[in-house]
């Protein structure tokens, strides 16, 4: 993931044992700094092959992305594929919202509406694909898992061109909760790390313990209080875990999810 998105979404990751207190911050970037960051390992800003050759069959990519509108068949592709090169030459990383389109300019961006559930995504058009007849989009693990097809494998979608502007728009929206679902298993399967999440951060121990008990009323287990100084001060971090599995993830944040707290990642 690239790690300037990662404050778009203001999670705190700490590595190798070091803590960062969780703090207010504002990342309030413009459409146009969040597009640049999104298209910053794209090394191909316009697709200029005009024509190209796969399995005998050949294809014309379009000139522009504007107005483009189409229903068809989307699959999705993930760990298989994840760190090879995109067609648009940066890495292809499955937590990504990221997709594969056989005609669209590199990058493009469109949303992707699951005709089943109604879900939708934004994502990038980074690469080329999926080469099956029937299918029209290929989506990243991210993607699918947002709009819930996953465990279909394919799912009928219904696509549609949308402006740098508003894709930048959804990034910087885009539920956290979710996205930090695909972070963590980026952590844990890829990186063999276990996480501890933090959910608050006071100057005093009885707000830290007040908080603590409410968590564990709600029915989670290992909340426990660290200490920690920062410029003369000592704050009380309240914290969960360590969280080893998706499913003890999951489970925290929807017991979590009532008390409306900013959840950051602590990597062990």
């Amino acid at each position: 993931m690239n790690k300037s998105l990662l404050l778009l979404f203001s999670l705190t990751l700490t590595m190798s044992g070091c803590s960062l207190l969780q703090e207010d911050k504002n990342f309030n970037l413009t459409e146009q700094e969040v597009t640049s960051i999104l298209n910053d390992a794209c090394t191909i800003k316009r697709d200029k092959r005009q024509r190209y050759k796969i399995d005998g069959k050949r294809y014309r990519t379009l000139s522009s992305s504007q107005g483009y509108k189409k229903r068809g068949i989307a699959s999705w592709y993930g760990s298989d594929f994840d760190g090879k090169q995109t067609a648009c030459g940066e890495e292809y990383d499955m937590y990504d919202f990221t997709a594969a389109h056989k005609t669209l300019p590199l990058p493009s961006y469109v949303k992707v509406q699951n005709l089943r559930n109604g879900k939708t995504v934004i994502v990038k058009v980074n690469d080329r694909g999926p080469f099956v007849d029937d299918r029209l989009i290929d989506l990243s693990y991210a993607a699918a898992k947002k709009i819930e097809m996953l465990d279909s494998g394919t799912s009928p979608v219904r696509i549609y061109a949308v402006s740098e502007a508003e894709a930048a728009n959804f990034f910087k929206k885009n539920d956290k909760s979710i996205f930090s679902i695909s972070l963590f298993e980026k952590i844990v399967n890829r990186n063999k790390r276990s996480i501890t999440l933090q959910v608050g951060a006071f100057s005093s121990l009885d707000g830290a313990s007040s908080l603590k008990k409410k968590i564990e009323s709600l029915g989670v287990k290992n909340v426990f209080i660290s200490a920690a100084r920062s410029k003369r001060k000592t704050f009380h971090r309240v914290r969960v875990g360590p969280v080893k599995t998706t499913k003890e993830y999951e489970e925290a944040i929807r017991k979590l999810g009532s008390l409306s707290l900013d959840i950051n990642l602590i990597s062990n």
